[in-house]
């Protein structure tokens, strides 16, 4: 998924003053930028940076286009690394006062910025560093910004004002002139906030009112694609690679093995656990090696490692930075209980005990919520051990695995510390519908904040039709379509909402469907995404993606994957 586009919960875990370094870059003089700023931070040493503990990240002084300015060089790490700078904000001069610059980007990572205010609550907005290949001025006023996380949904007395880079790679980042914009300047984006469809509460059925009165039957070649890519993707034919590729992940195998489960496949998900059961040496030495245990103790699974040999780097082995995820162990135990409810079967009772077990010493309270939370769990290839604060959409999936577990005192503690973090109406996507998935019914509301928002549903053209469908986020200028992301709404709908609605969601993933060949079999399959637009430049449309296939087998089959409920 892009389980993990979406920012974390977490506090500034490493801070430190870079000084002031020469670097000779090319000038550029452009008479139309404004004179905006009179008193910029052009300085390096004016700002402050940290990062996720393993991305690189620093500043330096550079020529810019009106002076001095701040360059940024950085290194992100693995799929999901950050790093920023911060410098305080005045409450004399902001937010009355909008913050403008000068930017110029080399890379493809995104580009966040953002509010603090005194009480911790963080107001954003994301754009891409593609958008800056050449000088452009920027002006950014609070009002272009959405509440993000923390504190709470009001900006009260400013703190400090942030630029991060997020997700992979790296790349250089020039500003200048950047610091209070005179008053009356035009700010460079629209003003934050929903953007609700006239239509969203439209009667009736039809492709306007996003209902159908009946669900379009299930496409074969969809599980006949999963089971034909088990088969021809490792010797052993046991895991799946996530897009016909040599990534094995944790969680889209433990979606996968829950959706042969709900076919009635049993021997195919028996392959899928039956790896991950085995995987459990005690005596095991080999850190890279896909293995629950590390000289003795428990740390849980890679969430993605090689599915076979590639050069040097050897099969089932972590290849560089994959994390020990807490959400995908809640996945693979959640996947593990709904193979002991179905076949009544404790195949996989010690496999859930070691997940159960781990998740529990992971949990930590929260007095501020007096809740409590499970902890990251190790990241970047185990060179540390959990992050500061938690992170929701894990403990969601935690949630629900505690629940199913019979701890029912330990989810509700869950529970309650999601109540307090999860605020505002511009949260990741999965924030909404997965908390309908394992809060049921009493939560289904909450699926009319992405259901209503045009930054979130968007009307593509997609082989000769038009498909609605859900993006990952609240991001009026994109427009695609999260393949995930419709597959949750629709079972969301269907289990606990509108039920015509998710019919409709359901059969709106017909419309992506493709047809694809694999030793001379004819299948289908489902792309991750529609297009590239919104980061999903990695994306292959000619190749499936097999989470993609297992939620479109639950919508169709009305079955929520986080209770293991099926209705008729």
């Amino acid at each position: 998924m892009l389980k993990k586009l979406f920012c974390f919960f977490m506090t500034v875990i490493a801070v430190f003053f870079l000084g002031c370094k020469e670097e000779n870059i090319e000038p550029k003089t452009n008479a139309s930028f404004q004179n905006l700023v009179s008193d910029p931070w052009d300085d390096p040493s004016l700002w402050a940076s940290s990062n996720d503990g393993s991305s690189k990240i620093e500043l330096k002084k550079a020529e810019g286009v009106k002076g001095d300015a701040v360059l940024v060089e950085y290194s992100l790490s693995g799929e999901h690394g950050w790093a920023q700078w911060k410098h305080s904000l005045s409450p004399e001069k902001f937010p009355s006062h909008s913050i403008s610059f000068i930017i110029k980007a080399e890379g493809f990572s995104d580009l966040e910025i953002k509010f603090l205010d005194s009480d911790q609550s963080t107001f954003g907005r994301k754009v891409s560093l593609k958008s800056y290949k050449d000088w452009t001025q920027v002006t950014i006023y609070l009002n272009n910004t959405d509440y993000w996380w923390g504190g709470d949904d009001k900006f009260d007395k400013p703190l400090d004002f942030y630029f991060a880079v997020s997700g992979k790679g790296n790349g250089k980042i020039m500003i200048d002139e950047i610091g209070y914009a005179s008053e009356g300047a035009k700010a460079s984006f629209p003003i934050a906030g929903v953007l609700l469809d006239p239509d969203r509460e439209l009667p009736g059925i039809g492709f306007r009112q996003r209902r159908d009165s009946e669900l379009i039957p299930e496409d074969t070649g969809v599980l006949e694609w999963l089971k034909t890519i088990q088969d021809v993707s490792s010797p052993d034919k046991a895991g799946l690679p996530s897009m016909e590729s040599n990534e094995f992940q944790t969680f889209n195998n433990a979606l996968v093995a829950m959706a042969f489960i709900l076919k009635g496949e049993r021997e195919r998900a028996e392959r899928i656990l039956d790896f991950y059961s085995s995987a459990t040496d005690r005596n095991n030495r080999c850190l890279r090696l896909q293995n629950f245990f590390y000289k003795g103790q428990a740390r849980g699974f890679y969430q993605y490692v090689l599915l076979n040999d590639e050069g040097d780097k050897l099969a089932y082995h972590n290849p560089g930075v994959s994390d020990r995820w807490m959400g995908d162990m809640a996945w693979l135990l959640i996947a593990c209980k709904y193979y002991e409810k179905t076949f009544h079967s404790q195949r996989y009772g010690e496999l859930s005990g070691l997940l159960l077990n781990l998740l529990n010493e992971w949990y930590t309270d929260d007095n501020a919520s007096g809740g409590g939370y499970v902890r990251h769990g190790w990241r970047e290839g185990d060179k540390r051990l959990h992050e500061n604060g938690g992170h929701p959409e894990g403990n969601i999936d935690a949630y629900a695995a505690f629940l199913l577990c019979g701890e029912k005192d330990r989810a509700m503690k869950i529970r309650k510390w999601l109540d307090t973090a999860l605020k505002g109406k511009s949260l990741p996507l999965d924030l909404y519908t997965w908390r309908v998935l394992a809060f049921g019914k009493e939560s289904a509301d909450v699926l009319n904040i992405p259901e209503y928002d045009l930054r979130y549903r968007k009307t593509l053209d997609i082989n000769g039709r038009k498909v609605v469908g859900m993006f990952h986020g609240a991001e009026p200028e994109i427009s695609n379509i999260w393949t995930d992301g419709t597959g949750h709404m629709a079972v969301a709908h269907i289990l606990y909402g509108d039920r015509e609605r998710g019919y409709f969601y359901s059969n709106q993933l017909d419309g992506m469907l493709f047809d694809r060949t694999i030793n001379g079999n004819k299948l289908r399959a489902l792309p991750y995404a529609a297009n590239t637009k919104g980061g999903y430049d990695w994306v292959k449309f000619d190749r499936g993606f097999v989470s993609c296939a297992a939620w479109y087998i639950f919508a169709k089959n009305k079955f929520n994957p986080l209770m293991l409920e099926k209705v008729e």
